[in-house]
């Protein structure tokens, strides 16, 4: 080789080699800490590029490189390429996000990968062991090649297609390497005439890789951004809760020192009677004030474990069903304060409010738990009007006391049909039955859930005083056919 070439070879392989080792070392200590794997696949492709590059190093003999050449052991140098081709290509599918867009394509398309470099293993060492390289030497060049061109035409025709700008980042690396590898392999076939094929190889890698690292970048940048975004949502609905919580407060101290205060001169100015009278109507205003304060502060829990599950696939990095879960969340909590300033809502709104507590609750259940609803059409449900939030409790038991403890499937049904000009309103579930629960709590010293009943009770027959109403509520057991618990059902009785 001419002296000039060969300095030129020694200069090229240092700068290709040390840059692809610094991109590797980067993209693997990436990985360590975010544990993304778009990092993890670029890293491992760039260190296996640097280890089939170590036979052109100017710090081995030419003696020792020759007998390498010669021996059987130069399989090697095939199967290394299909391995950094292949994840080259499990780079792509995390990079563009394909699993998102494509989810057919990216599924098969990892399979397949996964099959040829079991396959390419296989039949590598079966070659070793035969001492002949050039039966996988042959499968690699009319084997892989072509497969490697099929697929290469296949998901650029895809990635043109997936909307978003990080595609450009990789139809350019893509081509611009495909130029200058096969410009290389047709030199070193002598189809083409070069001094040294593997400069043009040298030149379509460091292009590549540059381009695909300077993408890596501009990624980070955008799930920065999203992250920084989704925090910021948070944050302000956080912020929002805060203050409507802070003014409902203060707006219920304040009414309940008016009420204080009238009950106050009634008891100075007006007979027994009237002072009786107005005393029922204090208590039942105190409990409606108490049960407003209990509503604004809904189950601190609840709040705190659903922020929780949402601040976990943030960092899980499920932006989708983080924005989906929060927005639920602000619309759940904003009908819980705005349920708090009205004695009742129709049926419609409080069914509405069950459906989002049940899909936020459903996050903490892993998505096992069922929620069925099942609504006579001919029902106008903004025509009833019921106590706001008085189906809450029984949701609640149903969760935490029925089905939480139960194995398999967790189903919980809301039907509202009509009987005999009657409204009826139920609640079931397929949980593990009152008995089995309540031995569950007997060592728990508040029991919420019949603190939350009672309350329920209480509530409804204020109602039905005021509004002259005869709604009520019955709880029965589900049994099996063998007499067995089999659930839990809370029956409404509404009228027509």
């Amino acid at each position: 080789m001419n002296p000039d070439f060969l300095t030129l070879h020694n200069i090229f392989w240092g700068f290709v080699s040390s840059g692809l080792m610094i991109y590797s070392l980067i993209c693997l200590l990436i990985y360590s800490q975010t544990r993304q794997q778009v990092f993890l696949y670029y890293g491992l492709y760039n260190l296996l590029l640097v280890i089939f590059l170590i036979k052109n190093s100017p710090l081995i003999s030419q003696e020792w490189v020759q007998s390498y050449l010669d021996s059987r052991y130069y399989t090697f140098n095939w199967f290394i390429q299909v391995i950094y081709n292949s994840l080259l290509f499990f780079f792509y599918i995390e990079f563009l996000e394909m699993r998102k867009y494509f989810p057919r394509y990216s599924h098969w398309l990892s399979r397949f990968l996964k099959v040829l470099m079991i396959a390419a293993l296989l039949w590598g060492v079966f070659a070793v062991i035969r001492g002949d390289q050039k039966l996988f030497s042959v499968f690699f060049n009319f084997g892989f090649i072509p497969i490697m061109t099929v697929l290469v035409i296949s998901a650029l025709w895809i990635t043109a297609k997936i909307p978003n700008n990080l595609k450009y980042f990789i139809i350019s690396g893509v081509i611009i390497y495909q130029i200058f590898a096969y410009t290389s392999l047709l030199m070193s076939y002598k189809i083409l005439y070069s001094e040294i094929p593997i400069f043009y190889f040298y030149i379509g890698i460091i292009i590549e890789s540059t381009i695909f690292m300077l993408g890596l970048g501009y990624k980070v940048k955008l799930l920065y951004t999203e992250k920084l975004l989704a925090q910021q949502l948070i944050i302000e609905e956080q912020k929002k809760l805060e203050e409507l919580r802070n003014s409902q407060q203060i707006e219920l101290e304040r009414k309940l020192d008016e009420k204080i205060a009238e009950l106050r001169t009634a008891i100075e100015q007006t007979e027994a009677e009237k002072v009786k009278s107005l005393s029922l109507a204090y208590d039942n205003e105190i409990s409606q004030l108490r049960l407003d304060a209990l509503r604004t502060q809904m189950n601190p829990h609840f709040i705190f474990n659903a922020l929780n599950s949402i601040k976990a696939y943030l960092i899980d990095n499920n932006k989708e069903k983080a924005i989906y879960y929060l927005n639920k969340f602000a619309k759940l909590i904003r009908k819980i304060l705005e349920g708090s300033r009205s004695e009742s809502v129709t049926l419609a709104e409080e069914i509405e409010t069950i459906q989002l507590y049940l899909s936020i609750e459903n996050i903490r259940f892993n998505e096992t738990m069922i929620p069925e609803f099942k609504i006579d059409p001919e029902i106008d449900l903004n025509s009833l009007r019921i106590p706001s939030l008085i189906l809450q409790p029984f949701i609640e038991n149903a969760l935490w006391h029925g089905l939480m403890h139960k194995a398999g499937q967790k189903l919980i049904t809301v039907d509202v049909c009509r009987e005999n000009d009657i409204i009826y309103l139920s609640i079931s579930d397929n949980g593990i039955g009152r008995e089995k629960a309540a031995k569950l709590s007997e060592s728990r010293t508040f029991k919420k859930g019949s603190l939350g009943i009672q309350l329920a009770k209480e509530r409804l027959d204020y109602f039905n005083k005021k509004n002259n109403a005869g709604y009520s509520f019955f709880i029965e057991d589900i049994r099996a056919a063998d007499g067995s618990s089999a659930g839990t059902k809370v029956t409404f009785r509404l009228q027509g």
